[in-house]
């Protein structure tokens, strides 16, 4: 296992337990405002906040599931193919994650850098919504690093085969 991939699962690993933490919170909120509502003061912004908190969660934990190797695969297929064979779609597919991954950051920011930029806020709590896409774009890096990790070991695999 590379550097690169070490330092991935440490820093996804941090990120996963703030998207469970998140995920507490989102929790709470919920359940608050149901019991808050029996009283008939229901807790203001809740739907903004659940979309805030599990668009947090979601993308902090992203890169977490990449290191366990919970995305969707094609190796029920690529099992069937020899070693080498194996190490290339490995390589060519991690490589075109990358580039996906890559971009989606990429847009992230662009797109964080707009709403900052213009101002835009929430309908009901007027909450500037930058700070949370930015914390998603963070995840996207996160999971990036984790397929640069991966690409790398990849390519030691099929060059030690």
């Amino acid at each position: 296992m590379s550097k690169i991939s070490i330092l991935a699962e440490k820093i996804s690993h941090k990120l996963d337990l703030l998207a469970r933490a998140l995920l507490v919170a989102l929790m709470l909120l919920i359940v608050g405002n149901v019991i808050f509502r029996m009283f008939g003061r229901p807790i203001a912004a809740t739907v903004e906040w659940a979309e805030f908190l599990s668009a947090m969660s979601i993308g902090l934990a992203v890169a977490y599931c990449g290191v366990k190797g919970g995305h969707l695969s094609i190796e029920f297929v690529v099992e069937k193919f020899n070693k080498k064979v194996q190490a290339v779609i490995g390589i060519i597919m991690n490589f075109i994650v990358l580039i996906f991954v890559s971009l989606s950051f990429w847009r992230l920011i662009v797109y964080a850098n707009d709403a900052k930029l213009s101002g835009q806020v929430s309908m009901t709590s007027q909450t500037p919504y930058y700070f949370f896409i930015y914390l998603v774009a963070f995840g996207f890096l996160a999971y990036g690093l984790v397929i640069v990790g991966a690409l790398i070991d990849d390519i030691r695999k099929g060059e030690s085969r």
